[in-house]
């Protein structure tokens, strides 16, 4: 599914590509945009199809996370939706995609298909089950949810010149690359910091030592980043 999504968003991009990133393959003229339609069009039909096909492990999870990220990552690229044309719609969408669909998605999923032999006993493990009852799925999904706000907006900053010339008014195009840039930062710093932080909280309340190590290890390489990237701001 997501080399449906990105190769399609460069098949739709081929124009600004030439301008902001002339280096990928359609852009470059290594690949014909045909084979590219061929290809992104055979990897949608055998995603769609593994997320339906398995009585068991074709979950409801697998199934939001990959039809989920379809629509999407569609109206997200083809016109006469083009959703990443308009900021804030374009946001929602990578960030609904990063944050709750794949995480709660795949996480119901797993769960379904590790502790479930039946369609009866995999509905216990639902996305909107895992989002309001499993605080792991929750804190996973608002990381990444953050996260992708992060992307959403820093994908754009090198891509100010195409963006502007095709009349694509990200935020970037609007109130400028480093004020962008700056501020996302800010943001990645703050997430590692607090989130670190968390999950050294949770580790000494965990109930086993192999639970306390792994929140404890992932603690301190989220407050290791933060601390990273912080000294790279003062630089």
């Amino acid at each position: 599914m997501n080399l449906y999504i990105t190769g399609l968003n460069q098949i739709t991009d081929v124009e600004i590509d030439k301008i902001n990133k002339p280096y990928l393959p359609i852009a470059k003229g290594d690949l014909k945009k045909s084979t590219a339609i061929g290809v992104v069009l055979a990897a949608v039909v055998v995603s769609l199809i593994m997320s339906v096909c398995n009585p068991v492990l074709s979950t409801s999870g697998l199934q939001v996370a990959l039809w989920g990220s379809f629509v999407l990552g569609t109206v997200y690229s083809l016109p006469p939706f083009r959703l990443k044309r308009h900021p804030l719609l374009a946001a929602f969408c990578i960030v609904a995609v990063r944050g709750t669909i794949i995480n709660a998605g795949f996480y119901s999923h797993a769960l379904s298909a590790a502790f479930s032999s039946t369609k009866e006993a995999a509905a216990g493990f639902g996305v909107l089950h895992c989002l309001l009852n499993d605080w792991k799925c929750a804190f996973s999904s608002l990381f990444f949810g953050v996260f992708g706000i992060v992307i959403a907006l820093m994908k754009d900053v090198p891509d100010a010149d195409g963006d502007r010339i095709f009349d694509i008014k990200s935020f970037t195009v609007r109130i400028g690359q480093k004020r962008v840039f700056r501020t996302m930062k800010n943001l990645l710093v703050a997430l590692f910091g607090v989130s670190g932080g968390a999950l050294m909280k949770w580790a000494t309340m965990s109930p086993t030592l192999g639970a306390t190590t792994r929140r404890g290890l992932t603690g301190l390489g989220a407050c290791w980043l933060d601390t990273l990237h912080t000294k790279k701001q003062k630089m």
